[in-house]
């Protein structure tokens, strides 16, 4: 009888043991459900304010020269950098890189800076306006000719970091 005895208490032991086990499982199983939910809900807050930056040179006899960066994403861009080429030469600003392209600033143009501000979704900011139809045409060729480039390093309001190089985004450290 003693054999039993000693049988049964040790089932109930056991038995406690697979039910407190069970009841870690689940607890660890709705732990990692609840997680994961949440980085589901941090991606999407994230996804919700992505900036998307593209620029282009636009030319045509009628309205001249221009190039304009755009923000076609659905969040706020912090353009944090800038940076100006030419055959492969990085220059300060427009006009020193217009005379490194035509030898001088003196002909009737519009530049602006997009380093350091916030371009909202859906906007533009013009970098370079020529309407003069002969100026135009002269600063067109010569961007062709010499490799005109531009790099915008933004990023989201999440820290998030890319680099603009015309109508190709990738991701980056903006410096």
């Amino acid at each position: 009888m003693e054999e039993s005895t000693e049988k049964k208490g040790k089932r109930k032991i056991e038995a406690g043991v697979v039910i407190g086990l069970v009841a870690i499982l689940i607890n660890l199983t709705t732990v990692s459900i609840y997680v994961y939910e949440a980085r589901i809900m941090q991606t999407q807050q994230e996804v919700s304010a992505w900036p998307y930056l593209e620029w282009q040179v636009v030319y045509n006899q009628n309205d001249g020269l221009s190039v304009e960066v755009s923000n076609n994403g659905i969040g706020p861009a912090l353009i944090k950098s800038t940076k100006i080429l030419l055959e492969g030469k990085v220059y300060e600003n427009m006009d020193s890189m217009f005379v490194g392209l035509v030898g001088t600033t003196k002909f009737p143009h519009l530049t602006g800076r997009v380093e350091n501000r916030v371009l909202p979704a859906g906007k533009s900011i013009r970098l370079l306006k020529v309407t003069d139809k002969i100026w135009a045409e002269k600063v067109n060729y010569y961007m062709l000719q010499k490799g005109f480039g531009y790099e915008v390093c933004f990023e989201s309001i999440y820290g998030e970091a890319w680099t603009c190089t015309g109508l190709e985004v990738e991701e980056s450290k903006c410096k």
